[in-house]
């Protein structure tokens, strides 16, 4: 007998713990097609115009709006509204000369951040696995599926790449490393930023830990959940007007 396969349907008391709508107002929500971010770290772009911006009051309304090519993410026109869009990930809607960023609130949750117009051909981008291809070249694989080929070996995991959107050109390296700055985007301190103050390694499978310094005070969290923003100060907005 063939498999069946996962449901194409996601009840709204079961969706992820990162987005930021209620439980108990409707029986059914959007699952986020297969893509660039997991179910539970992503947005359905669908989702995103009409519960997060309020761009139409109902899911016909906003599919017509994206189906019609009015919806950039990365630069790039979606018009899937299960399209699934994640952490660092840049919105825009030209029709209405705005452009968003997503980013993690003080609970972890994913949120839109408005943006400058400046700032959309900007995306940051972690570096999660190194490896060495044909021909000596560094293959690099981003946070969220992204790649990158080329003469790349001064990238280590844990560093951040700065690409030029829509080509996905590096255009600078933010490296994983003390002085740095950098948003905590897991446990309990998520959504806090600050400066990293010392790098502890752990002997055995357990990842290195973060210490880093805010205007709150000390903090710290593991490695992987340590997303450098920018080296003297964040490269990127990082809070503005939030729907």
């Amino acid at each position: 007998m063939a498999s069946k396969g996962g449901s194409r349907h996601l009840k709204r008391y079961a969706i992820s713990r990162k987005l930021r709508l209620p439980r108990k107002s409707y029986v059914w929500s959007t699952k986020p097609a297969p893509g660039p971010h997991s179910n539970e770290s992503s947005i359905p772009i669908r989702v995103a115009l009409r519960d997060y911006l309020s761009v139409g009051h109902t899911a016909r309304e906003v599919d017509h709006i994206i189906v019609g090519g009015n919806v950039l993410v990365d630069g790039k026109v979606r018009r899937e509204p299960k399209f699934p869009i994640g952490l660092m990930d840049v919105v825009q809607l030209p029709a209405l000369n705005s452009s968003y960023r997503v980013l993690l609130d003080r609970r972890g949750r994913l949120i839109l951040v408005k943006i400058p117009q400046e700032e959309a051909s900007i995306k940051l981008c972690r570096v999660i696995r190194k490896q060495t291809i044909r021909g000596k070249k560094v293959h690099l694989t981003f946070h969220d599926g992204k790649t990158a080929s080329g003469d790349l070996n001064n990238f280590k995991l844990g560093d951040v790449a700065k690409l030029e959107l829509p080509g996905l050109k590096i255009s600078e390296r933010l490296p994983f490393e003390v002085g740095a700055v950098a948003l905590v985007t897991g446990g309990s301190n998520v959504g806090r930023i600050g400066r990293i103050s010392e790098i502890r390694l752990v002997a055995g499978t357990q990842p290195n830990i973060v210490i880093l310094k805010s205007d709150e005070g000390e903090l710290q969290a593991p490695e992987h959940y340590v997303f450098v923003v920018g080296r003297e100060k964040p490269s990127i907005s990082l809070s503005g007007e939030s729907p």
